[in-house]
């Protein structure tokens, strides 16, 4: 006869062979029951809700009480596997919880049913280390008027298996819920010796069995962490000299300060050497310093999508615990955006990619578009492709959610598809097109709608204005058709690619290889630019430099934005880098770093292409071919790539950048040779704006020079809350708009641009 151990195990590790039931006979009522699940049995005679499986059920029955704590645990998780068996009793597909994993807990019956305007609450009592954990659940009211007192937990779940379990209590029993590992060990750091603490953590405060309140609660998500005492984020525990990062993080933090307005750095009191602050200098740390904080940067936390939005909604009420070790979040980005600023050690791997990633985690503002914001958490991670707008919403404005709310009823495609058409005919805003990136491979249809499934293989265009203030003027009639008005300004005659995408891997710059593949891509542009105009790279330098690295400079923000390109040190490097009679040395390449870097930005996934017309030259994405049409679409502010097809309709190849068509030439023409386009920070806003500079004068100004009087019958006011944004009225209509009525359709027409239809497939 079977041991009761090994009876146990074999029947609960899913054994599919009769075993000696003999062993359980103290338990002879359920096993028909328990043998019914543990030979994978797809389907019971008795139907699911006849089943009782609780703990509570279970402690009732007799038998040796060592058995009853042996089997309490195998019994959790017959709990989870009869709990995906239909009301019917026949097997259904397992479902996924869109946020929250693929834990079924529809059988543990501490899960009532939630009021309106509750959440649920864990209280983790106290205890030691090495206790077990033991929490009480306990459904409270969140809203204006109400508002408890708890910390939020931001993880990542780490391993997806459930081998660890946690006690949740009821009057004087208690039963066990399966956990990841990483939860387990984040509870024993979270957990106080002699005082309960409260804590709201999505994998055990929300019952992910219950759609209903399922889809309610992650709706609920940023009032949840919006309205928490704090939120702590958890990113394990101390190893690979994690104290020692946190460490040099609180040092840079003491040393110096950000403007997070102005993105610029200084000291943070007049005691600190002035060598902090020198930007062509490595902070005073040693290699195993930065070692420990390339370690640090590259766990698992930073990696999850759902992150960026709880950092955010949290504010300054974040802290980072590691292992014991804690750190404010504000501590944490400062020195994030400080180490990134200054250089580093070339000998880790990585760790500029890491950097990157943690520092677009910290600078988030609430304040960009969802095109931009999209673009920034394209590597972030989630199990739901779902997820990659849902995630997201409350990281940009009010304005720009499109008044999405969650709804896992509806496939990706049906999301994806939703969030364009509501961009462009609810908010008459078509600049989403721009995410669009033809593959080669299978992928949601039609092509107007972006698989944002998938990361793009492109980096997003920096700050583009090709339409510059027109809107959108498209029809779509629910056919798979979008039709949308626009002008094509040429076709591409020649293309050739020059990073494809995967090359490299994106900012690791590490290495003089890399360069010298960035150098070799770099050259191969330039020859075909030779070839095609012996003379072009004498004559347009400066336009080949700005299309190369997408006009990334300083000298178009003021004040300076130290972290683009200076234009005259570039331009030199640039025409040395072009000379190909010039053997270009290890040193200079590594001078020519900061341009290769923004040139790999730039080109990786891209093809070089020229155009029908003269001179001009631009970066499309690689799926590109010859006779694709250059267009300018109203209200999108990118120059897309459109592939006409038989029938006369186009699919969309993707964004491109074309030096000469990014400030809305197109549409407008050239800007007057004195007047430039600039981004100018505002003190009264405390914001950027983009306006236009008269270099002739010094003067800045809102209106675009190129416009005009307005229309007879319109005139403008000001903006109730933004003085620096026009408003439109028309006096015929008492309408008001902020729409420039300069670039409506037949406005433009009246200046003598050719729109036309394009039906976009």
């Amino acid at each position: 006869m079977e041991s009761k151990e090994l009876a146990i195990a074999r029947i609960f590790k899913g054994a599919k062979v009769r075993i000696s039931w003999e062993a359980l006979d103290a338990m002879d009522e359920i096993r028909d029951e328990i043998q019914a699940v543990a030979l994978g049995s797809d389907t019971l005679d008795t139907p699911m809700e006849e089943f009782n499986w609780s703990p509570e059920y279970f402690n009732q029955m007799g038998g040796d009480s060592s058995l009853r704590r042996a089997l309490s645990r195998p019994v959790a998780r017959v709990t989870a596997v009869v709990s995906r068996l239909s009301p019917a009793g026949f097997h259904t597909r397992k479902e996924k919880h869109p946020r929250l994993g693929n834990r079924a807990t529809h059988g543990f019956p501490f899960y009532t049913s939630l009021p309106d305007q509750h959440i649920r609450l864990l209280e983790l009592l106290p205890g030691a280390f090495e206790d077990p954990i033991c929490v009480k659940l306990a459904p409270v009211e969140l809203g204006p008027q109400q508002k408890p007192s708890y910390h939020a937990l931001s993880y990542a779940w780490g391993s997806p298996n459930f081998d660890h379990d946690i006690r949740i209590l009821s009057g004087s029993s208690f039963q066990l819920l399966p956990v990841t590992e990483n939860l387990h060990i984040a509870l024993q750091h979270l957990r106080w010796l002699s005082a309960s603490r409260i804590l709201w953590i999505d994998a055990v405060c929300i019952n992910q069995s219950d759609t209903e309140e399922r889809s309610q609660q992650v709706a609920r998500m940023a009032e949840v962490y919006r309205s928490a005492e704090k939120v702590v984020i958890w990113l394990g525990p101390e190893e690979n000299g994690s104290d020692l990062a946190l460490a040099a993080m609180a040092t840079i933090a003491s040393k110096l300060q950000v403007d997070w307005a102005r993105f610029t750095i200084n000291l943070a009191s007049e005691d600190t050497a002035f060598s902090w602050l020198d930007l062509n200098r490595r902070l005073p740390f040693d290699d195993e310093t930065h070692r420990s904080i390339v370690f640090l940067l590259e766990r698992p936390w930073f990696e999850r999508l759902w992150i960026w939005q709880e950092v955010f909604l949290a504010a300054d009420r974040a802290e980072i615990l590691c292992g014991n070790t804690t750190v404010t979040w504000d501590v944490f980005r400062t020195a994030v955006y400080c180490l990134e600023a200054h250089p580093r050690p070339d000998t880790y791997l990585g760790i500029n990619r890491a950097l990157k990633r943690a520092r677009q985690i910290s600078v988030q503002s609430g304040g960009q578009n969802l095109r931009r914001t999209l673009a920034d958490t394209k590597h972030a991670q989630c199990s739901d492709p779902r997820d990659r707008i849902f995630a997201i919403l409350y990281l940009v404005p009010e304005y720009h959610r499109l008044d999405i709310q969650p709804d896992y009823s509806k496939s990706a495609a049906e999301v994806f598809r939703n969030v364009m058409l509501r961009s462009i005919f609810n908010k008459m805003n078509a600049d989403i097109l721009s995410c669009c990136e033809v593959r080669s491979e299978p992928t949601i249809s039609p092509s107007w709608v972006p698989d944002w499934a998938s990361p793009r293989r492109c980096e997003t265009i920096g700050q583009p204005r090709a339409c510059w203030k027109s809107f959108p003027h498209a029809k779509y009639d629910g056919d798979g058709i979008l039709t949308m008005t626009g002008v094509c300004v040429t076709r591409i005659t020649r293309s050739c690619d020059i990073l494809p995408a995967g090359s490299l891997e994106l900012s690791l710059l590490e290495q003089y290889s890399d360069l010298r593949v960035l150098y070799t891509a770099l050259r191969k542009v330039l020859s075909i630019l030779q070839a095609n105009s012996p003379l072009y790279l004498e004559q347009n330098a400066e336009m080949a430099c700005r299309t190369l690295c997408c006009n990334k400079f300083s000298y178009r923000f003021e004040p300076l934005n130290e972290s683009m390109l200076d234009f005259p040190q570039t331009m030199t490097r640039f025409l040395r880098l072009a000379d190909s009679t010039e053997e270009v040395s290890y040193d200079f390449l590594w001078e020519c770093s900061f341009f290769l870097n923004k040139f790999y930005e730039c080109a990786v996934g891209r093809a070089f292409i020229v155009t029908h017309n003269e001179g001009l030259i631009g970066l499309a994405p690689e799926a590109c071919r010859e006779n694709d049409c250059i267009v300018i679409l109203l209200g999108c502010q990118s120059p897309m790539v459109l592939r006409p097809t038989d029938d006369g309709s186009f699919l969309v190849v993707g964004e491109c950048y074309v030096e000469g068509l990014m400030e809305g030439e197109a549409l407008l023409g050239p800007l007057p040779s004195n007047w430039r386009r600039v981004v100018r920070f505002d003190e009264e806003t405390k914001e950027w704006w983009g306006m236009f500079k008269d270099r002739d004068q010094g003067v800045c100004q809102v209106e675009d020079p190129r416009l005009g009087p307005l229309p007879k019958g319109w005139y403008e006011v000001e903006h109730p809350k933004q003085p620096l944004r026009a408003v439109f009225r028309d006096e015929t209509k008492d309408v008001a708009t902020h729409f420039d009525p300069r670039m409506l359709p037949s406005s433009l027409r009246e200046r003598g641009v050719e729109l036309q239809d394009f039906n976009l497939v």
